[in-house]
């Protein structure tokens, strides 16, 4: 064996996490975290007045889409 894959054997045997270090997914801290920064961003679209705003906006751009573009639009 050279030293190269022996090299390469070494490191990757201590990159490669055995079957006990696997990652296990989210836990509960996680998904608490996210939760909250959604309740965040809703409560301050809301406080804002921004929530108004926003329908609108896509109200207009599905309104757009569904009824293709206007004389004015095309180029």
């Amino acid at each position: 064996m050279n030293s190269l894959t022996r090299l390469w054997v070494t490191l990757s045997t201590f990159l490669v996490p055995s079957s006990e270090e696997e990652d296990k997914g989210a836990g509960i801290v996680e998904y608490a975290a996210v939760i909250l920064l959604v309740a965040a961003i809703a409560f301050a679209v809301y406080q804002l007045g921004l929530a108004e705003s926003i329908s609108n906006s896509i109200r207009g751009a599905v309104d757009r889409v569904l009824r293709g573009p206007t004389s004015e639009e095309v180029p």
